[in-house]
């Protein structure tokens, strides 16, 4: 539902004598606003892996994985009663840590990776093949790592596809995990500011991290993605009765299979220019019978 946020509050007044415990991780600097003197604290934790305080402006920003927070993984998928767990145990562990209380509602989303696991069994490679080469309005694309990560990004927001598995792996996760996230495609949606303030125009986290905005954001992802079609259930009898075009069905259907392994920059680079534009040509006027390659995502609601 969600993984990685960034959370931000102020004025939370931590004592000296605690931040003082984090002096090797400190740095003073000019403030361009006021002109004075500021110190921002890093802060490493077992619970909340990364916290950043500035003295001057009292504001606490706290980086963490929901699941990994609650679960130890981010393997498992949260639930509607999972959020409000999260505020409860974030809140203690900041009251554990520098003896200070903040009201869930103090809090404010800079970052929000919206995530969705899908169970497609060993078809995961062909979806992030598939994805790799399409293209979304506004966004680069780019593939990492042989089938295994495809990410669609611009300046304000990011959407990616990648293995879960494959990932577990590469970090080393415990064989329960890896085996848990074994056929797992995973969809991790970071949304642009504007559209955290569609759901609140002050980025309230307790206004965010609900189930409209994980649908809304993942169902819009999803409607961007175009499933190519491919051959599907060719019968002899539709073949007997266009044997006259034979040797074009054979290179129409060729020339399909490049494109289902290809994307259109090499495919320019094995054909001269003309030959690519009759090969696109006859692939229109030589109606083959067609069905989606790949089963449509979709979220459970």
């Amino acid at each position: 539902m969600f993984d990685t946020i960034v959370l931000k509050a102020r004025p939370i007044p931590i004592d000296p004598d605690i931040l003082n415990q984090y002096n090797e991780h400190s740095t003073t600097f000019l403030s361009k606003e006021t002109g004075a003197l500021n110190t921002s604290y890093k802060i490493y934790d077992e619970k909340l892996p990364f916290m950043k305080y500035i003295e001057n402006s009292q504001t606490l920003t706290v980086q963490v994985s929901i699941p990994k927070l609650l679960y130890g993984d981010n393997v498992t998928m949260l639930t509607e009663a999972d959020i409000p767990l999260f505020f409860e145990r974030l809140q203690e562990r900041l009251l554990h840590l520098f003896d200070v209380h903040i009201p869930h509602s103090d809090w404010t989303l800079s970052r929000c990776d919206v995530c969705c696991n899908f169970q497609v069994g060993k078809k995961v490679s062909e979806y992030v093949r598939m994805f790799s080469r399409q293209k979304l309005a506004y966004k680069n694309t780019i593939a990492y790592n042989q089938d295994q990560t495809v990410e669609y990004r611009n300046n304000s927001s990011r959407i990616m596809f990648y293995d879960k598995q494959k990932q577990t792996r590469k970090e080393e996760e415990s064989n329960e995990i890896i085996e848990r996230s074994k056929g797992v495609l995973r969809l991790e949606v970071r949304p642009s500011d504007n559209d955290l303030r569609k759901f609140s125009p002050t980025r309230k986290a307790v206004e965010i991290l609900e189930k409209p905005f994980f649908n809304y954001t993942i169902e819009r992802t999803l409607a961007q993605i175009e499933y190519p079609e491919e051959v599907s259930d060719l019968e002899l009898s539709w073949l007997m009765e266009n044997r006259e075009n034979i040797s074009k069905i054979e290179t129409v259907l060729g020339f399909q299979i490049l494109q289902s392994i290809f994307d259109e920059s090499v495919l320019r680079q094995l054909y001269t220019s003309s030959t690519y534009a009759n090969r696109k040509n006859l692939a229109k006027k030589i109606a083959i019978p067609q069905g989606d390659c790949l089963d449509r995502l979709a979220i459970n609601s």
